[in-house]
């Protein structure tokens, strides 16, 4: 469980209000993870969502020549990452490492699935906020995609 506070609140989980924040809370993992470590690994089976409680995460993707990775994203405090753990039998397309000490918040999938049957209305209200964050990540992606061709 994460410690329920209105910092976490404020950037982790902005479109809730502090009752359902505490629910979400409630349902989460804390995970410490050092500067340099791995949070996963392209192709590693994917069974959770992680919210960056602080830190700074790195996604990178392979580039094609022998085993260089490539940084795409740098991922702040209050990003989710991960987000496709939610859905069966998916796996991770990136690699993600800690850029710095970080401390994140773990939604397991079947934490999930009982939000899903108890608090519909809140796991509606992640999911929702989770579209439009990948929008504005696939938005922002293009744009620069754009620019390079």
């Amino acid at each position: 469980m994460i410690d329920y506070s209105p910092d976490v609140q404020q950037s982790c989980f902005p479109f809730l209000d502090e009752a359902a924040a505490r629910t979400l809370c409630a349902e989460l993992e804390p995970l410490a993870l050092p500067a340099g470590e791995k949070l996963y690994a392209g192709g590693q089976a994917a069974d959770a969502l992680y919210f960056l409680l602080s830190g700074r995460l790195a996604v990178q993707h392979p580039t094609g020549f022998a085993e260089r990775m490539q940084v795409v994203a740098l991922l702040d405090t209050g990003a989710p990452v991960g987000e496709g753990g939610l859905l069966a039998d998916d796996r991770h397309a990136a690699t993600v490492t800690a850029a710095t000490a970080c401390r994140l918040a773990v939604l397991h999938r079947a934490a999930f699935f009982r939000l899903v049957a108890g608090e519909p209305v809140l796991a509606i209200d992640l999911l929702r906020w989770l579209l439009s964050r990948n929008v504005l990540r696939l938005r922002k992606s293009s744009e620069r995609l754009a620019q390079v061709l």
